[in-house]
């Protein structure tokens, strides 16, 4: 039985990701790249809580193509998304300093993987709660352009 509090506490954290928002048009590539992790988790392309950046490339594009013709790197959601509380990242070594903009080599060099908090992690192998998210979501996004 799935913990609603939870569920829900997560369902705000993911409508609370900080955007970028440029001459008011708000950038989409926070809520597409969360989207598309968790429809790799549902595709069994995500497990053990792994979510390594060469992996969810061609998904994230796929994904942001629906939402707006501005092609964002993934490099600017997959490292940025960690400021939203819920995202982290596994480095190498030790975390350097924080980076303002760091390229995808970096990331790919010096990343293990990103993962989501191990709460959230449980919630996303049931497939109702998954639905769930991607429907809010989109819902809230795609409504708030």
């Amino acid at each position: 039985m799935r913990n609603e509090y939870l569920y829900d506490l997560y369902r705000i954290a993911f409508l609370s990701v900080k955007q970028k928002c440029t001459n008011g048009v708000t950038n989409a590539a926070k809520p597409a790249l969360v989207i598309a992790v968790i429809e790799g988790i549902a595709a069994g392309e995500i497990k053990n809580n792994q979510i390594r950046f060469q992996e969810i490339e061609a998904r994230y594009i796929s994904q942001l193509e629906e939402w707006q013709p501005e092609r964002t790197p993934l490099k600017y959601p997959f490292y940025h998304l960690e400021g939203d509380g819920f995202w982290h990242l596994k480095w190498k070594i030790s975390a350097p300093e924080k980076r303002i903009s760091p390229s995808a080599k970096y990331l790919r060099d010096n990343i293990d993987y990103a993962y989501f908090d191990n709460a959230l992690w449980d919630i996303l192998q049931d497939e109702g709660a998954r639905k769930g998210y991607i429907e809010a979501i989109t819902m809230y996004f795609k409504k708030a352009k």
